[in-house]
């Protein structure tokens, strides 16, 4: 995938397990997200099934009021979840996807979605891909947002 360049695809139904978080958007608390973020590497060896270990990953979703941030790992199956954490499993879901280090990838992926007539699917998750080592921004991540499907 090219840089800036928004792409669909489609995703068959993945499961995670991870460490979630909540914050108020009028009290900014980045301590309590690093609190998570730290918990998270710390006990990501007691997650079972792991399907990729160089990666993990950020679903997270938000309304007016609050953000809720989980960073998890992929697994085969949610067979054990490790205390503190949760599990979950997403439906197979088309998104748009994009990867961009010198623009805001959601605002590209925004643009993409009214440009072509499409909706984003707010029931869902957005999801943040990152890769082990690299600095944890969204301008170094796989940034995949769920598109309504058009049929509903």
């Amino acid at each position: 995938m090219k840089n800036n360049q928004v792409e669909m695809i489609a995703l068959e139904a993945k499961h995670y397990v991870g460490v979630p978080v909540t914050v108020a958007f009028q009290k900014h608390d980045p301590d309590r997200i690093k609190e998570a973020n730290r918990i998270f590497i710390e006990k990501k060896h007691d997650i079972q099934g792991i399907v990729n270990e160089r990666e993990y990953v950020c679903p997270h979703f938000a309304n007016d009021v609050l953000f809720t941030y989980i960073y998890c790992m992929e697994v085969s199956e949610i067979s054990h979840i490790p205390e503190g954490m949760i599990g979950f499993s997403l439906s197979a879901q088309r998104y748009a996807k994009v990867r961009s280090a010198d623009e805001d990838p959601y605002a590209l992926i925004m643009n993409y979605l009214e440009t072509n007539g499409l909706e984003n699917n707010t029931r869902s998750l957005a999801l943040e891909v990152f890769k082990f080592g690299e600095e944890q921004n969204f301008h170094n991540a796989d940034i995949l947002v769920p598109v309504k499907d058009p049929r509903s």
